[in-house]
């Protein structure tokens, strides 16, 4: 592990998309709560086959996040969490294509892989971005997201679903996810970048400070 006290812009830079991610993150999960309405009176489905939809995202979470949590610290987290990000994204705009209740939840199950990777590997990754002294407050900052974005779930989706209908609501929310995921995997190549030209400049020509030689992952 290793934590950047040199270049505060890149970690904050980090948890700034990554706090913008998670409220994206719960807004997504709200948001199915929000439509279940129009859903229910266009593919004619009953109370128990949209209790089956509301759990299909639990399920692909639960299951996934243990293998997220072993991954995490054995793969790079930026292709894990960007990873995430970008299936749960597809997840939530497929949502808003299908016209069956099983495609409906194998994609709700997706969204559920997704966002496992994400809220399993996120806070280990900001812990490593920020020194002691500021780690408890860029946490909070990141843990803020998700009441703000169980709120907006609810309002942003049921005022887009009686706008422009249920499926826009869904496309809405998947596209930023998609945008942020591609800003987030910059952020972290340029900070591996800025790390490993202090390593070579730190470590190599004095040797006097080999915990530098500890790379971002």
């Amino acid at each position: 592990m290793s934590v950047n006290t040199q270049t505060p812009l890149w970690p904050v830079g980090s948890l700034i998309v990554l706090t913008g991610l998670n409220l994206l993150d719960y807004l997504d999960r709200q948001l199915l709560a929000a439509v279940l309405t129009p859903i229910k009176d266009e593919l004619h489905l009953s109370d128990e086959q949209l209790g089956t939809i509301q759990s299909a995202f639990m399920w692909g979470y639960f299951l996934s996040a243990p293998v997220f949590g072993y991954l995490g610290d054995r793969v790079p987290r930026r292709w894990l969490v960007a990873g995430g990000v970008f299936v749960w994204s597809i997840g939530t705009l497929m949502s808003g294509h299908v016209s069956a209740l099983g495609a409906l939840i194998f994609f709700r199950v997706f969204v559920g892989f997704g966002e496992a990777s994400f809220g399993t590997i996120s806070p280990g990754w900001i812990a490593d971005l920020f020194p002691a002294a500021r780690r408890n407050n860029a946490i909070s900052i990141f843990y803020l997201a998700i009441p703000v974005g169980s709120a907006l779930g609810y309002i942003l989706g049921s005022a887009i679903a009686a706008r422009y209908g249920w499926r826009s609501a869904f496309l809405w929310a998947g596209y930023p996810g998609l945008l942020l995921a591609f800003v987030l995997f910059l952020l972290a190549n340029r900070t591996v970048v800025r790390r490993n030209r202090r390593v070579r400049r730190a470590y190599w020509p004095s040797q006097r400070n080999p915990v530098g030689a500890l790379t971002w992952r």
